[in-house]
């Protein structure tokens, strides 16, 4: 008993609890902030069914669970030198017990991820989820240890979680061709929002994965990875952080111009004020980081920019 409750403990800190709350928290407001205001409204028109999207966020944070195991299953020498203190693998869980929770978490995955491909009658759907994981144990085996490759991965992955919701949208609302045709004009505008946040979480989650780099370079250096510090070294690297969140303002000022422009006043003053000056603060500690306790103060100040970025979509429907 007491082994299986070790076990079951080590699991829930493996797939790291605050980070799928973040991510449910996402889809929730893409959802019910975003869709349903902006595509719907006033249309007459139901969206997907709303225990289908519940099993696509399932889905979500089941593939999410499953990459955060794998990622620790690979990185357990790293880690002891890195988070010597904060390691589960071979203390709480055995590497055969990790291997086999990730194997079970993505099979649940991709049966629901395939049911969901037939409540939308689109078998390609259903692929994108086993598709993603063997993408993951990749990223975890070898991609994180190459040159740029792994930041860009979960860049990506992090975007993934914001489109994967209008993909499922818009298959299904394809398969009514009247009111496809009806809300066509709608669902290029939240296409185009959508999208927005998409490259928003692309680029907070592509400098913070730097940033992490630069916190985690020795047990990098040890075991051969080839991060952006390590082969560019720490001042590039900086610089090369710091270029990204600067890219990340002028394209949300240039979003905010729009909203202004659409009189959504209080959401231009909220992203000035809750994300745009914290990536101003940001760009001022990772510029005089040295230390490993540095760069995790501005890993973490990441966190909160992208948690105040996604929580501005519930800003946007107070305009409604």
């Amino acid at each position: 008993m007491k082994q299986a409750i070790a076990f079951l403990s080590g699991i829930s800190q493996l797939i790291r609890f605050p980070n799928l709350l973040i991510i449910i928290l996402t889809q929730f407001l893409l959802r019910f902030a975003l869709l349903e205001p902006f595509l719907y409204q006033d249309s007459g028109i139901e969206p997907s069914s709303l225990a289908d999207f519940m099993i696509l966020v399932v889905v979500t944070i089941l593939i999410a669970s499953g990459g955060y195991i794998i990622n620790d299953y690979f990185d357990v020498k790293i880690d002891r030198i890195n988070k010597p203190d904060k390691t589960v693998i071979d203390r709480q869980v055995t590497a055969r017990g990790a291997i086999a929770s990730h194997l079970v978490i993505n099979g649940i995955a991709t049966v629901l991820g395939f049911y969901l491909a037939y409540r939308i009658h689109s078998i390609s759907f259903g692929l994108i989820f086993p598709f993603i994981a063997i993408m993951l144990w990749f990223y975890s085996a070898s991609y994180k240890r190459t040159f740029l490759w792994g930041n860009i991965v979960v860049a990506f992955l992090s975007a993934f979680v914001i489109l994967i919701v209008w993909l499922f949208e818009f298959f299904h609302l394809r398969l009514d061709a009247e009111a496809f045709a009806f809300l066509l004009k709608e669902l290029g505008s939240v296409t185009r929002l959508f999208l927005a946040y998409a490259l928003f979480a692309f680029l907070v989650s592509l400098f913070r994965e730097i940033i992490k780099d630069m916190e985690d370079w020795e047990g990098d250096e040890r075991y051969g990875c080839r991060t952006l510090p390590l082969v560019i070294g720490m001042k590039r690297t900086r610089i090369i952080a710091i270029i990204l969140m600067a890219v990340n303002m002028v394209i949300l000022g240039y979003g905010m111009l729009i909203l202004n422009r659409l009189h959504y006043t209080l959401a231009f003053w909220y992203f000035l004020a809750f994300v745009q000056v914290p990536v101003i603060y940001l760009i001022y500690r990772v510029s005089i980081a040295r230390s490993k306790a540095d760069y995790h103060v501005a890993s973490t100040i990441t966190k909160v920019i992208m948690l105040t970025g996604i929580l501005s979509m519930q800003v946007l429907t107070l305009h409604f």
